[in-house]
């Protein structure tokens, strides 16, 4: 696109009349290189309209503004312009777009899905869990001719952005691949984290949907459903955990065992997913199997370390009840000593105190183990309490754990990532 397209595509005002063609249209002033538009965003920890002249510095060949800065193109609200860019380009490459939400296992659906289908198409994906308006528009702003596919995370924490979100990428297949209790604070319900998971079809002209047809919700959903139970369209039977992977089988034409080399029954369900979407796009399951094979997990889930004489299972990305009840699972299994250190679960809301109770039910379950909680809610976990990461730190330099099982666990504004730091120093 030329700036003067953009400049009309977004109603923008400025004294700016050029036909130069740009090169990307980027958030980040770090991440500015020469050619690029810059789009100051303000937040509430930070205000792009900071940032303008350095991205001038840099090289960029304008920014749009809420107002006129160093000759900007200057316009009511920046956030809009990333739907408005965002959606403009999805439609200039109108492509296959496959669209994954749910409280849990995104990231993992997504990054295993965009691992297989990259033997056939060149895939554009989310970074990370960029997955706001933010991390959806920057993807869609990296769409170009060479891409065959995109798959897209779509992320919430209030209601109505899974409709906003579905209705600027405009999906042609749409995945859910759970509905729990994650940012309760903010929906109420988990009817309405349904509603709000569900609505992920309001931007799909044909609506192409695939679910966990374990889930509560879910099931209840007329659309091609996989999981564990028998009313499944897809199926997942012979089912075996180890320490260090899961096994089990399917049948399509006949019948395939699957290995994914990450422990955790719950991956069953998002693997399915994946293996449904890819036959779908015509990648043969002997190929989708070796992948699924060779995939690596994403960081700080369920990664495993032996670090002298402990084993660490670093699961601190997130964490939400439904993700605990599922590593707590996986523990039960492991006859060795256990310590399991739980940081708070945020954005409950009123239900905080009430969930982390019920996490007591859970742990009752594991043998052999020491809890250590960390954090405001997690008092509520019966075990040997600690107010913050740096606290609890202080306590493992007089009291060092050896020969155990390191389970970690907790929302990522816990930074239970540095007590993983730390352990394997």
């Amino acid at each position: 696109m030329t700036l003067n397209e953009i400049i009309k595509i977004i109603n923008g005002k400025t004294n700016i009349n050029s036909d130069i063609i740009i090169n990307n249209i980027k958030t980040d002033s770090r991440k500015i290189e020469k050619g690029d538009i810059f789009i100051a965003l303000k937040g509430p920890k930070y205000d792009g309209h900071n940032y303008v002249d350095e991205a001038i510095k840099k090289g960029a060949i304008a920014s749009i503004t809420e107002y006129d800065i160093n000759n900007s193109i200057v316009v009511k609200d920046t956030y809009e312009v990333l739907y408005i860019l965002g959606n403009y380009i999805r439609k200039k490459y109108n492509i296959p777009l496959i669209a994954i939400t749910g409280s849990n296992g995104k990231t993992t659906t997504k990054e295993l899905l965009a691992h297989i289908l990259t033997t056939k198409y060149n895939v554009l994906k989310n970074e990370s869990s960029k997955n706001n308006l933010i991390g959806v528009s920057d993807t869609l702003f990296r769409l170009n001719s060479e891409h065959d596919l995109i798959v897209m995370e779509l992320g919430t924490n209030h209601l109505g952005e899974i409709n906003y979100l579905s209705k600027l990428c405009k999906p042609t297949t749409a995945l859910i691949t759970n509905i729990g209790s994650s940012h309760l604070e903010y929906f109420k319900t988990k009817k309405n984290i349904f509603e709000e998971k569900y609505s992920i079809k309001n931007g799909m002209d044909n609506v192409n949907l695939i679910v966990n047809g374990d889930d509560k919700y879910l099931k209840k959903i007329n659309c091609f459903k996989c999981g564990i139970n028998n009313n499944n369209n897809l199926k997942a039977y012979n089912i075996i955990e180890n320490i260090d992977y899961i096994e089990f089988n399917i049948f399509i034409d006949k019948e395939y065992k699957i290995r994914f080399n990450t422990p955790g029954i719950h991956f069953i369900n998002d693997i399915l997913l994946v293996i449904k979407i890819c036959l779908d796009y015509k990648i043969d399951i002997e190929t989708i199997i070796e992948k699924i094979k060779s995939f690596k997990m994403v960081e700080k889930r369920m990664n495993i370390k032996k670090v002298n004489t402990n084993i660490i299972i670093n699961d601190c990305y997130n964490a939400s009840y439904e993700s605990i009840k599922a590593g707590i699972n996986y523990l039960k299994n492991i006859k060795e000593y256990k310590i399991l250190i739980i940081g708070d679960i945020l954005e409950l809301g009123k239900y905080s105190k009430r969930i982390h109770k019920k996490i007591n039910k859970l742990v009752k379950q594991i043998d052999n183990k020491k809890i250590f909680t960390i954090g405001k809610y997690s008092k509520s976990i019966k075990g040997i309490h600690f107010n913050d990461v740096k606290e609890f730190i202080n306590y493992l330099n007089n009291n060092p754990i050896n020969n155990s099982y390191i389970y970690l666990k907790g929302s990522r504004k816990m930074n239970l990532d540095l007590i993983y730091e730390y352990l394997i120093i």
